[in-house]
């Protein structure tokens, strides 16, 4: 796998019950990250990718994998001449690069993010 996913969004219609139940059956420890609402539980020194937990937009769980790019304008043509479609355009995240949210042809939902290479 050239391009893996390297982070998880995970979307509660309830963050702080979501954050209390994998804190307590899972040892995670969520802390603000950008923004007071967006919790990153790190993955520590042992394999895994990093967790988000955030509140979900539209009232609807779900889990997003992110996967990594090297170029997110060459990724998200990609998608587009492979019948899949960009649902969030390309956003700056500062100090952390850009990204973006693309359906696969099925509608599956993936996060996009390629890193500040500064």
């Amino acid at each position: 796998m050239t391009q893996p996913v390297t982070y998880v969004e995970l979307n509660s219609p309830d963050l702080p019950a979501s954050a209390a139940f994998f804190s307590a059956v899972f040892g995670w420890e969520p802390q603000p990250f950008a923004t007071p609402e967006y919790l990153v539980a790190p993955h520590g020194a042992g394999p895994g990718v990093d967790t988000a937990l955030l509140a979900s937009r539209d009232g609807q769980p779900r889990a997003v994998p992110v996967i990594q790019v090297p170029d997110l304008d060459a990724a998200t043509a990609a998608v587009g001449a492979h019948g899949g479609t960009v649902v969030v355009p390309p956003f700056e995240l500062a100090g952390v690069g850009r990204g973006c949210y693309v359906l696969d042809p099925a509608g599956l939902l993936i996060g996009l993010h390629a890193p500040d290479r500064r």
